[in-house]
């Protein structure tokens, strides 16, 4: 049986989008300020995610001092860098957060030892944006929304008597709320002229409705997929992958809810 090993490790890095077969207004069209010709920077966290058996003699995957001596001696290359200028892997594709982490796959999985292989990287360019890679054909590109709202644990099917001992404090008749937060992710292959799965700007519009919609907003008295089920967060996190579904296709992949920091939900085609 394998164990899933993960580790986090940072480097800080500019990079500058700009497809030279494009006009000047095509390259702003679609990336935005990160044409500046100078270019930008961030703090870029990966985490190194490893399986394999455990060890008998040393009870481990991997000795955590190893993996950090391989993935270090990697990012070395990468950190305070320019990485269109200073590194040879983005002369004929952008320096997007899916191609960084697929160069960083090709880099880090040759490197472990053997009977331990690269399961997963992630790869975060901001706290809210990330970008995903198994090995295969595709990459995933994931980003983070909130919305705010309120709503009360009420099940149509239970007596109240039954909703208040199931519920407690939730089935507070004026209800109560949340900083709802989720993490959406989408898989596809990465397009040779923009280096991305999706343009951020698409997948903000995809989800900006959705925020419309819900943000500041009492789920059960304004929202009619409420009215026969309870708003638990497990109705909320279906909700949102049947609306997202509905603008993404198939490219929707996963979804990640947090009602709280400490309560997280998750729903999709597979597990990540």
């Amino acid at each position: 049986m394998e164990v899933l090993t993960s580790k986090r490790f940072e480097f800080s890095a500019a990079h500058r989008y700009w497809n030279p077969e494009w006009s000047a207004e095509r390259n702003i069209e679609v990336f935005g300020k990160c044409t500046n010709s100078h270019g930008h920077g961030h703090n870029y966290v990966l985490e190194v995610t490893v399986a394999g058996a455990v060890d008998p003699v040393t009870g481990m995957v991997i000795n955590v001092s190893e993996l950090k001596r391989i993935v270090g001696r990697v990012l070395e290359g990468f950190d305070h860098k320019h990485l269109n200028e200073d590194t040879p892997y983005f002369r004929d594709c952008q320096p997007t957060t899916e191609n960084i982490v697929q160069v960083l796959w090709s880099l880090i999985a040759p490197e472990l030892p053997a009977g331990v292989r690269l399961h997963r990287l992630r790869l975060y360019e901001t706290a809210d944006i990330f970008a995903d890679f198994y090995g295969g054909a595709t990459a995933n590109f994931g980003r983070n929304y909130q919305f705010s709202a309120a709503h009360r644990l009420d099940s149509p099917q239970l007596s109240p008597a039954e909703n208040t001992e199931l519920y407690g404090k939730c089935n507070n008749l004026k209800g109560h709320g949340h900083d709802y937060r989720f993490e959406v992710t989408v898989e596809g292959p990465v397009e040779r002229e923009t280096g991305m799965v999706i343009n951020l700007v698409e997948l903000d519009a995809a989800v900006r409705p959705l925020l419309d919609e819900l943000d500041h907003t009492h789920l059960d008295l304004q929202h009619a997929f409420f009215v026969e089920r309870p708003s638990t967060a497990e109705h909320v996190v279906a909700y949102l992958w049947q609306r997202l579904a509905a603008a993404l296709g198939l490219r929707l992949r996963w979804i990640k809810l947090w009602e709280t920091p400490n309560n997280i939900f998750e729903y999709g085609v597979h597990e990540p």
